[in-house]
């Protein structure tokens, strides 16, 4: 387990600061640029990652003639034990032949990557083209991940209701549930759907269709 670099914001890495709470984590979070966030978002959401630290570690390593120094943008450990190192990058500052190609950031990626080939670690860049792929699953998940934060416990007796719901069915929508749940009430509701689709103990349409009470959730028991 890592723990987070203390970074300033007023340094070159202070724009687009972002502060957030993590359930997974339990504790605060920060990062540097609206695609650090965005791509915690994803983190926090993947029932397959069960730790992650952001600005993990700080290296040097040589590449091709220059002392490079790199802090990683992410460290992850998924269920199944392997860990990974992540840099988030946008996909144009990587390519060469992109105006808005950076060389710093070619620089760190590749002293990142061998850094990572020397000490037995994985290595993996995540851009934008990767993170935002998919922006109506990430706009649902900005949406739930709030909700959880309020109450980040699930109610065993709320849960049990609604799943003896699921239970009948093979599908149905939020506002069901809730028609079917009136005395639990909307709010209560809403919570406990969004806490199991976060665990991943309930499926839902949120990966392709914006998320509202119409939105379908099934056990996948």
């Amino acid at each position: 387990m890592y723990t987070p670099i203390p970074m300033k914001r007023s340094t070159r890495y202070g724009n687009n600061y972002w502060e957030a709470f993590s359930i997974k984590m339990n504790r605060d979070v920060r990062f540097f640029s609206d695609l650090e966030y965005d791509h915690w978002i994803l983190v926090e959401a993947d029932s397959d990652i069960v730790a992650f630290c952001e600005q993990p570690k700080r290296i040097q390593v040589e590449w091709q003639g220059d002392l490079v120094e790199s802090i990683f943008d992410m460290w992850i450990q998924c269920m199944n034990g392997t860990e990974c190192f992540l840099e988030v990058k946008y996909a144009s500052e990587l390519d060469p032949k992109d105006k808005r190609f950076s060389p710093r950031s070619y620089k760190q990626t590749n002293a990142q990557a061998k850094w990572c080939q020397e000490n037995g670690f994985n290595h993996l860049i995540r851009t934008d083209k990767d993170i935002r792929s998919n922006l109506i699953y990430l706009n649902n998940l900005k949406t739930i991940i709030p909700y959880i934060q309020q109450r980040p416990v699930l109610v065993e007796t709320v849960q049990y209701q609604i799943m003896k719901v699921l239970s009948k069915t093979s599908k149905t929508t939020i506002d069901e549930i809730e028609q079917a749940l009136p005395v639990l009430g909307r709010q209560r509701i809403r919570e406990t759907v969004y806490q199991l689709i976060y665990r991943g103990m309930i499926d839902s349409t949120i990966t392709h269709k914006p998320l509202d009470s119409k939105t379908e959730v099934w056990s996948n028991a």
